[in-house]
This record gives C-alpha cells, sequence and structure tokens, in this order.
C-alpha cells in the first residue's frame, strides 16, 4: 500500500522572523557539549552555525540589514542601484549572493564589509578589531559531511572562540542600551 500525503505548506510572508540570536546560543552550546564529547565534526559544524546566526543577528539588530519577504536577510547597503540600458543594452544584473546574507566565508566578507562603512557610527574600535580577521577563512557548510580528519582542534578552537565573541559583541550592545556595538 502506498500512502500519499499533501505536500509540506510553503512558508509565507506571515511566517514568524527567524530568531538568529536564540539560534545561535542554541547552536553554540549544542557545539560546546559535541566538543567534550569528542564529536569533532559536529562541534564544528555547530561552532560555523552559532557563528553564522551571531553574524546575521548583528546585521539585522545594529547595522541596517533586513529579511526579504521570505524571511531571509540581506543588506540593502550591498545593492547596487538599477542601471538604466546604455545604447540598448540591458547591464548585467546584481547577483542576489551578493547582497544575500547565507553562509560563512563569504558571509563573514559582507559582515566586514558593512561594518567598515560604518565605522564611528555603529560600530566600536573592540568590535571593529574583532572583525579584522576571518577565523571562518576556511569553514565550509559542507563540513558536516567529512570524515572529520580536516579539522583540527586548532581549527576547532578558533572557531568556538569566534562564535563566542559573535555572541558576546551583540550581548554588549543589548546590555549598553545604546543600539550599537561600541
Amino acid at each position: 500500500m502506498i500512502v500519499v500525503t499533501a505536500p509540506a505548506a510553503q512558508p509565507t510572508s506571515s511566517s514568524p522572523p527567524p530568531a538568529f540570536l536564540t539560534a545561535s546560543g542554541h547552536h553554540y552550546r549544542s557545539a560546546e557539549l559535541a566538543t567534550k564529547d569528542q564529536l569533532h565534526i559536529s562541534a564544528d559544524h555547530l561552532a560555523g552555525l552559532a557563528a553564522e546566526c551571531a553574524i546575521k543577528a548583528i546585521l539585522l539588530d545594529y547595522l541596517g540589514s533586513r529579511l526579504n519577504e521570505k524571511q531571509r536577510p540581506y543588506s540593502p547597503d550591498l545593492m547596487i542601484p538599477q542601471q538604466r540600458p546604455v545604447n540598448g543594452v540591458k547591464p548585467k544584473k546584481q547577483d542576489r549572493k551578493e547582497y544575500s546574507h547565507e553562509h560563512l566565508p563569504e558571509l563573514w566578507g559582507q559582515f566586514s564589509t558593512i561594518a567598515s562603512r560604518r565605522r564611528g557610527r555603529e560600530t566600536g574600535p573592540l568590535f571593529m578589531q574583532l572583525i579584522q580577521q576571518n577565523p571562518f577563512h576556511d569553514w565550509d557548510v559542507g563540513g558536516r559531511y567529512c570524515d572529520g580528519t580536516t579539522i583540527s582542534d586548532a581549527d576547532l578552537t578558533r572557531h568556538l572562540q569566534a562564535a563566542r565573541d559573535l555572541l558576546a559583541a551583540h550581548q554588549q550592545a543589548i546590555t549598553l542600551g545604546t543600539g550599537t556595538l561600541a
């Protein structure tokens, strides 16, 4: 006997917005537990997801990013204004990946660019120091499929520390109540 079910409903614009800060904390705590159990693949993957979610929370809460109609984060600051055709030739349309906030390590580059443009307004010197180097330059969301031999203890430690620092930066902004990361 074959049972056919209705397709899952697609999310609509009325779905609740993502809770990136909550998700970041959850992924970070899970990464710590996985580290204690020597589950390096899971720990590293979760550290990266924690950092991704923390970055998205910072971008949305403090650096002007928004959610689109599908509840996905993007930055209007990274969007290039639509150009008019020249001599009847339409200009190339900007790839949405250039302004949509998706995965590390590319997300870190967007994050650094946006924060650097806002220097002195919404960001402080300690925060700017935090984003100077991308601790996820070699991280890949597909790492969850690896055999674990490419994840060093140093990489895992660096990724966990970066996720912790990002969460701390967001918490500091909440604590200061200034609406900035200063």
